[in-house]
């Protein structure tokens, strides 16, 4: 009975027109996508928001077709968002999303990692209707995995100016044999349920926002640490803790030396077969004194 009045509570928090149509008296997409979401119909419910999306252009109307995405998130953490499965050349897919935050600078990426049997020349998301995401990026062949042996991960990174929009994106994928594959991707837009911040110069402290979804693995916190080696700035030290996070960087045997460290909090959902990540990044620089 509690999701259901969440439910009904988020259904007539909308405008009751859009485009000057009752909506709730027709069967429009909007529409199924709530009988859709009351049945527990996740896959077809995502199909009416991607319509709704393709279609409504009304900011209260986002806010609300974002916070029906949301709600069908607190189901099963967004795995029956799409029963379809991945081409048999494509092992996995990861979209991760970060808000970085340095002194005097806030930076913006997102990062699809695909890991293919095959040789992917192009990875490419797009916001509706064909909007590139950023005119920065780069594209990178990183690794073999070590587990299956033949699977190479493929990376393309957007630099953004500010934080991506909620809403409708499309992501294609082609192989060097002409191979392609697409789908629709939705971003959703909400206070993460825990957030990192500095509490004094040498520690950090984990702020808890609200409850987790018990559906959803617990949010990664990851703390990485770089050194200035060769003109560029490389990992030297990290490690990746899902529960009693500690506040400060712990012993690492690393030699006196000015260091930037970085602190991390993911949040980890998936759109079918698809995990999206959305990490919140503190970074600053860090100073290894002889005396520890």
């Amino acid at each position: 009975m509690r999701r259901l009045a969440l439910i009904l509570g988020t259904l007539f928090s909308v405008p009751l027109t859009a485009n000057g149509v009752e909506w709730f008296e027709s069967n429009s997409p909007l529409t199924q996508a709530h009988q859709r979401l009351l049945n527990n119909d996740l896959e077809n419910m995502f199909t009416s928001l991607v319509e709704v999306w393709q279609l409504e252009h009304n900011k209260n109307i986002k806010n609300h077709l974002n916070d029906l995405l949301i709600q069908a998130l607190t189901v099963d953490c967004g795995k029956g968002l799409d029963a379809n499965a991945l081409p048999s050349w494509i092992s996995s897919i990861n979209i991760r999303r970060l808000d970085i935050r340095s002194p005097g600078r806030d930076a913006y990426q997102v990062v699809i990692d695909a890991k293919s049997h095959k040789e992917i020349n192009s990875l490419q998301l797009t916001q509706w209707v064909d909007k590139p995401l950023s005119g920065d990026t780069s594209f990178s062949k990183i690794n073999r995995d070590n587990v299956t042996g033949n699977t190479i991960s493929f990376i393309k990174r957007y630099n953004l100016n500010s934080k991506p929009e909620m809403g409708l994106y499309r992501l294609d994928i082609s192989t060097s044999d002409n191979d392609t594959w697409s789908t629709w991707v939705i971003f959703t837009e909400s206070k993460a349920k825990q957030t990192v911040r500095w509490a004094s110069k040498d520690q950090w402290t984990v702020d808890k926002n609200a409850l987790l979804n018990r559906f959803c693995p617990l949010p990664k916190l990851d703390i990485n640490v770089y050194d200035y080696i060769d003109g560029k700035y490389k990992e030297v030290w990290s490690k990746e803790y899902e529960s009693d996070y500690p506040t400060n960087l712990e012993a690492t045997e690393l030699s006196p030396d000015r260091y930037i460290l970085a602190v991390s909090m993911t949040h980890l959902r998936w759109q079918g077969p698809i995990s999206i990540e959305i990490s919140q990044v503190i970074s600053k620089t860090y100073d290894i004194s002889s005396e520890e």
